[in-house]
């Protein structure tokens, strides 16, 4: 514990200690930003309880430390025209990470002057910092990818590069290229293409089934069927922390075992039918229903969606759907 009674040993030993308060104040806000974000966004009780913890050891560890002003502190009316604007959650993760791992450095410093076993202290308490957000910010990186609400999917009699064109001028922030029919060598100079077309918009790019391509051609991920033999943690692995993993589901075990497994999102379907799918019984709008209150991660509806039933689809609680053949007709500029 850093003690007040310490300062009288040293002629700047107050403005030490207000310079290590104002930064556990810094440290804690920004923690609680984070708190919040790990809570209510990637719903994630273990690393919200990490955060906490951590939160309450910064300010246990400097509970006597109150003699700053705040009336008479110079730098309390300085807002950088950066802090005015934020553009995704991922930018306010970092902003306040970045905020509470400088904060901790700076106390880690100047304690130094007043109780040099209390660097040591703020030192660790610094590195579990940067292993929490190791694991919240690819979560919560492949959640921002996910911020949509149409899905485009490139239909087989539609060129997909053009497809992909007008997805991306109408708005469409998530596009999935499928084609069952083209050759893999064909499939893997289409998704560079549209990796490099869809990174400039700023849209998500999934690669239909092969784990492989995705890779090769810097997609965002990949959407894989039941009949995929690698299990997710084994996609994860190949793929990155950083990218996306969908899986196809028909009911609630499969879709209960996605999201345990850590998928990052499920596609539900056909809901409708389809003549892409003329053989499946289509699933109907209660399992959708029943889908979107059980399941935490993104549920996309898919499978005979269009213009005539897609408020029926929103009816049932899912704000996510996807589209082949429609995609030319449906609005677009649809975004969440």
């Amino acid at each position: 514990m850093i003690m007040p009674n310490d300062e009288c040993l040293m002629p700047n030993g107050g403005k030490i200690s207000r310079i290590i308060d104002a930064n556990v104040n810094r440290a804690v806000e920004g923690l609680r930003v984070v708190e919040e974000l790990v809570r209510f966004v990637l719903e994630d009780k273990k690393l919200t309880d990490q955060v906490k913890a951590l939160r309450a050891q910064i300010r246990r560890g400097s509970t006597e430390l109150k003699v700053r002003s705040s009336e008479t502190d110079v730098g309390r009316k300085l807002y950088h025209t950066t802090e005015a604007a934020r553009d995704t959650l991922l930018d306010i993760f970092t902003a306040n990470i970045k905020r509470a791992q400088e904060a901790l450095r700076v106390i880690e410093e100047y304690s130094k002057l007043l109780a040099p076993k209390h660097g040591a202290v703020y030192k660790a308490i610094r590195f579990k910092l940067y292993d929490l957000e190791k694991k919240i910010y690819y979560p919560l990186l492949r959640q921002t990818q996910l911020d949509f609400n149409l899905y485009v999917i490139t239909d087989p009699m539609w060129e997909p590069l053009e497809a992909v064109k007008q997805a991306i001028q109408g708005g469409v922030k998530i596009i999935q290229l499928r084609d069952k029919t083209a050759s893999k060598t064909q499939l893997l100079k289409w998704a560079k293409r549209i990796a490099k077309m869809t990174k400039k918009a700023g849209a998500t790019f999934i690669v239909n089934d092969y784990i492989d391509i995705a890779k090769v051609s810097g997609a965002d991920g990949v959407h894989v069927g039941q009949d995929e033999k690698m299990s997710v943690s084994d996609i994860r692995k190949k793929l990155g922390e950083d990218k996306i993993i969908g899986v196809s589901v028909q009911n609630l075990k499969q879709a209960r075992a996605a999201e345990k497994a850590g998928a990052d999102y499920v596609g539900v379907g056909p809901i409708f039918s389809t003549p892409i799918k003329p053989d499946v019984k289509p699933l109907g709008l209660v399992l959708l229903h029943q889908m979107v209150q059980e399941i935490k991660i993104p549920v996309v509806a898919i499978g005979g969606i269009d213009q005539s039933n897609l408020k029926k689809v929103l009816e049932t609680g899912c704000s996510r759907f996807a589209v082949i053949r429609a995609a030319r007709s449906l609005n677009a500029n649809r975004r969440s």
